[in-house]
């Protein structure tokens, strides 16, 4: 469990404190200095006109109108050329040289009629330049391709790093069964420079009833990554119910183009007997060799909603597969300066000892307050 005193929360860009304004930080890595951060994210990201967001400095308890820490917030916005109604960004990447990063993330679309694959909705995107978004021959638009071979008309672009990036191409912004992922949503990797698309290739993936999401990658050396994100089924197509819901680990082979070591993994490795659905968010891999996923788990068969936030730790065997259980750590996430318990969190992305991600405060009149969070985990 963390401790309250961890948290800051809000962390947020919102001059003015609008109780209009929503800051969501979205993904995190290290900063060009020491003990400071990179950040990313947008403020009312779940809208259709969501601004991007990007923050450089330390993360500390500063707090100025409405804005958190004492860096620089920057509004990152993708040029005026892709007619986009707003703008996302879910992963940053630092690169070298001074202020030089690679932003992945998503822009939406103001669509004639119903989205489809020639009108898309939500469109992904790749950045290499200045942090502030300011390079504009540095954006590329990416639409996805899903496994029935059709333009995808939702695109999201989670993650970046060593120049590949991972997302999905979806059918459908979210799917009825979950509310919270599409059950037909093909997870896909690209590299920056070339553009190229490559699907994601799990085990049985010629089960229509088994989807996966990739929201997390890193790179272990020039030649192997490891993907982080989560698998998700159901029973058969006129049950309503989710079977199964767990996050993953794939290894990928840069050079071979090959998949393996695929492993899955269940909040608290299912000692709770609760039935979560556990979903990673994004990745971190340590000095040790040990990954640390931001996890949230999400009852969906239930009567209440529920989500909690955690991190899992998890290692290697000697063989190099992983190994089946993780180390799991509950995120008791407080609102500054009071004794208010968030009642639905999710962990977004991690780096080092940080952790982002999104709180809901119950206000004491039915609703809740949402509001952005860093812990340290230290």
């Amino acid at each position: 469990m963390t401790k309250p005193e961890s948290t800051i929360s809000p962390f947020q860009y919102n001059p003015g404190s609008s109780p209009e304004v929503v800051t969501y930080l979205q993904g995190i890595k290290g900063g060009e200095t020491d003990n400071s951060y990179l950040l990313v994210g947008a403020n009312n990201s779940s809208g259709p006109n969501p601004v991007g967001l990007a923050y450089q400095g330390p993360l500390d308890a500063a707090q100025s109108n409405g804005v958190s820490g004492s860096g620089r917030w920057s509004i990152v916005s993708i040029p005026e050329r892709f007619e986009a109604a707003g703008t996302s960004v879910y992963g940053p990447d630092r690169l070298p040289g001074v202020d030089r990063v690679n932003y992945v993330g998503a822009f939406t679309r103001d669509t004639e009629g119903s989205p489809n694959p020639f009108d898309p909705a939500v469109v992904g995107f790749t950045y290499a330049g200045r942090s502030d978004g300011s390079t504009i021959r540095g954006w590329n638009a990416i639409q996805g391709i899903t496994k029935s071979r059709q333009r995808a008309t939702y695109t999201f672009v989670h993650s970046v790093d060593g120049g590949l990036a991972v997302g999905n191409a979806d059918e459908a912004d979210r799917d009825g069964r979950t509310g919270y992922f599409s059950l037909k949503s093909t997870a896909f990797l690209v590299d920056l420079q070339s553009g190229q698309q490559s699907f994601i290739r799990f085990p049985g993936d010629r089960n229509p009833l088994v989807t996966h999401t990739a929201y997390g990658i890193w790179q272990n050396n020039k030649r192997f990554y490891t993907i982080a994100g989560g698998s998700g089924s159901v029973l058969d197509s006129k049950d309503d119910k989710l079977a199964i819901g767990d996050g993953y680990l794939i290894d990928y082979d840069s050079i071979t183009g090959r998949f393996f070591n695929y492993q899955t993994f269940s909040y608290n490795n299912e000692q709770d007997g609760a039935d979560l659905i556990t979903h990673f968010e994004g990745i971190y891999r340590d000095d040790d060799g040990a990954y640390h996923l931001p996890a949230t788990s999400v009852d969906l068969n239930g009567d209440e909603e529920l989500a909690i936030a955690s991190v899992a730790t998890i290692e290697r065997d000697r063989s190099g597969a992983f190994k089946e259980a993780a180390e799991w750590n509950t995120l008791d996430i407080m609102k500054s300066g009071t004794d208010i318990e968030s009642v639905f969190s999710t962990a977004n992305s991690i780096y080092a000892d940080q952790v982002v991600g999104f709180a809901n405060y119950p206000d004491g009149d039915g609703s809740v307050e949402p509001l952005s969070f860093v812990v340290d985990l230290s």
